[in-house]
């Protein structure tokens, strides 16, 4: 498998968080093509700690974790809760205008 990652976003916040951002970048974008998972006026992404960690074995628990709380304490991610059921913990995530904006002007940039 080869990952790809945002390397401004690596350097200011870790390899674990760019690998994250990428991830829900990736499937942000087609969420918007398909018109799927819009909620107040934005799109996201919906996934949960453990599919993170099926989807990228390479990272642990904690690396998930961190990796999430420090986009959103940067401002970069938002967390939403959209779930069916009060036991459903699946974490809804999309950029804020900032995390947008990095993650737009790294498109241009080559990345591995």
């Amino acid at each position: 498998m080869i990952q790809k990652f945002n390397t401004g976003i690596a350097r200011r916040y870790g390899i674990a968080a760019a690998l994250l951002a990428e991830a829900i970048w990736t499937e942000i974008k087609e969420n918007e093509f398909h018109g799927r998972c819009q909620y107040d006026g934005e799109t996201w992404m919906c996934c949960s700690r453990k599919m993170f960690l099926i989807r990228m074995p390479y990272l642990t628990k904690h690396m998930v974790s961190t990796g999430l709380a420090r986009l959103k304490r940067a401002g970069v991610l938002i967390k939403g809760e959209w779930n069916k059921g009060q036991s459903d913990r699946t974490g809804w995530y999309t950029f804020t205008p900032y995390g947008r904006k990095v993650m737009e002007e790294s498109e241009d940039e080559d990345y591995a």
